[in-house]
């Protein structure tokens, strides 16, 4: 996002920083990870499918839950009918 960590001294710099402004040491430009690339499109693909799967999941649940009160309800009802 912001920047990316300095192997040798850990310490946060800019993503295009070529030396490190606290210890002076080269950084290899193609050292960075970050999030962006494949590991952050893989990380953003697993949240939107989990996020997705649990609305889905909570929905289901709080339907079932509302056909399940309804029946009882609309049970009830015919029972004191008769």
């Amino acid at each position: 996002m912001f920047g990316r960590i300095c192997p040798f001294c850990k310490e946060t710099v800019k993503k295009n920083a070529v030396v490190c402004r606290y210890c002076g040491r080269d950084l290899d430009v193609q050292e960075s990870c970050g999030v962006s690339g494949p590991c952050g499109l893989f990380a953003a693909l697993v949240g939107l499918t989990a996020g997705a799967a649990l609305a889905l999941g909570l929905g289901y649940w709080k339907e079932r839950r509302r056909w399940e009160d309804k029946a009882v309800n609309d049970f009830s009802y015919e029972e004191a009918d008769e």
